[in-house]
């Protein structure tokens, strides 16, 4: 892949190199490396999703460059992501489980990047020799660099739904909640257009209002705690003052669960 970075394009530019039917890998920069997200459907994206994201970069102030063979990044002051068609990354990209690195230098072979054909040499020789391995290379990212990359891939995700158009494209087809279950079930587009794109409006403000949450999100996901569907909340004067929101592991019983529940709602209705 390219070593150097091309001017910034426009919006223009990159929707007519994104191909909307192809499948982009995605990487993340972590300091001098690139890596792929660590949800699963997080690291491969359709090419409208990118086009998507795309489209709602100058919320994060990203820019935006075009390599060639159709690779695109957006950087930020913070973050940087990048969109690889899957063709590219299959003939391009190592083949080694966990590595990003390209391999057009040349110093690789069988699909390995320079890197990883030394290390895989290097093994089948102490093998040969029947000597205990050495020891592996160190990694250049900690677990917290793992979980701060997969929340800006969260929030950014989040970002790449346009709420002036992509509710409405999203929703029109869903059933409206109350609805579903009865004898007369809805969708929001049976509203008629006028009273759907009220509903439209209403839920692209509610989104676009909605707190930034992917922190908390990857840290329950990393520690395999699961959300309770119903928070628990402070009330005064018919407004809600604190809300709290239970995440359990598998392991915590259905009694204990409702012995904290109770045990908060006490604190809760306190004078605190």
């Amino acid at each position: 892949m390219p070593a150097n970075t091309p001017a910034p394009v426009s919006a223009d530019e990159v929707r007519a190199a994104i191909d909307f039917e192809s499948e982009y890998v995605v990487h993340l920069r972590d300091g001098d490396t690139w890596v792929r997200p660590q949800s699963a459907e997080h690291r491969q994206l359709h090419g409208i999703d990118v086009w998507h994201t795309v489209r709602r970069s100058g919320r994060y102030e990203a820019t935006m460059h075009l390599f060639e063979q159709g690779v695109l990044t957006l950087a930020s002051t913070s973050a940087a992501v990048r969109f690889i068609p899957a063709a590219v990354y299959e003939e391009h990209f190592c083949s080694a489980e966990d590595c990003e690195e390209s391999t057009d230098d040349g110093e690789g072979w069988e699909g390995l990047c320079g890197n990883c054909a030394d290390r895989a040499e290097a093994e089948s020789e102490e093998a040969d020799a029947t000597t205990p391995p050495g020891p592996s290379a160190l990694t250049t990212y900690t677990t917290a660099d793992l979980h701060h990359a997969a929340a800006t891939v969260h929030h950014m995700l989040l970002l790449a739904l346009d709420s002036q158009s992509g509710v409405g494209e999203s929703l029109c087809d869903q059933p409206i909640p109350h609805t579903a279950g009865t004898d007369e079930p809805r969708t929001w587009q049976s509203l008629g257009d006028e009273a759907a794109s009220t509903a439209y409006r209403a839920v692209g403000k509610l989104v676009d209002e909605a707190p930034d949450l992917s922190g908390w999100a990857i840290g329950l996901a990393a520690e395999h705690l699961v959300p309770e569907p119903d928070p628990l909340t402070r009330w005064e004067d018919d407004e809600a003052s604190i809300r709290v929101h239970l995440a359990f592991a598998d392991h915590v019983t259905a009694d204990r669960r409702a012995a904290i529940r109770d045990a908060l709602r006490l604190v809760l209705r306190s004078d605190i």
